[in-house]
């Protein structure tokens, strides 16, 4: 089965960067969820979503719409081992290979849920100093914003494609 798209669902912009970096590192169409030309019913994708409260948003949807080969969840977290069995489990992707991407936070473009979910987090945040790095990034990043999108995160999502598509031209 050929993989035909990369389909995503992005709220601040940051799952969007990711999707267009490998669209253009794999050579394959990359669409929002939601594009009227977006692949057509049933199609082989690599699915890309944001996360908020561990749930990755859109998933079920592409899930249901397309046959989804592999996911990508992009958030604020580095992105530890156990942080990963969690993300597997709570989404149900047991059977998915799931590739992990940091993505950012941008405070200013938030909206709705998402809004109302952080203000919180960050007074909470605030109320009590850093007590390690990973706490100090944590808390720069719910005052300022952070921007984590990187290429070269992309490496274990396209030695993926490369091993499994080995027709598309990932670069490797």
């Amino acid at each position: 089965m050929e993989c035909s798209a990369i389909v995503y669902t992005s709220a601040t912009g940051f799952t969007a960067r990711y999707a267009a970096l490998l669209s253009q590192a794999a050579d394959l169409p990359a669409y929002s969820l939601q594009d009227p030309e977006a692949p057509a019913a049933g199609s082989t994708v690599l699915f890309l979503g944001w996360l908020r409260a561990g749930r990755i948003m859109g998933l079920r949807k592409a899930m249901r719409r397309y046959q989804v080969v592999a996911v990508c969840p992009v958030g604020m977290m580095e992105g530890t081992e156990a942080d990963m069995r969690k993300l597997v489990q709570d989404n149900h992707l047991e059977t998915l290979p799931c590739f992990y991407l940091r993505g950012g936070y941008a405070p200013e473009r938030l909206r709705g849920l998402s809004k109302l979910m952080m203000a919180p987090m960050k007074h909470l945040i605030l109320r009590h100093p850093p007590q390690n790095a990973a706490q100090e990034t944590a808390c720069e990043a719910l005052l300022h914003g952070a921007d984590w999108v990187n290429a070269e995160a992309l490496g274990p999502v396209l030695h993926w494609l490369n091993t499994h598509y080995p027709h598309l031209s990932t670069g490797r």
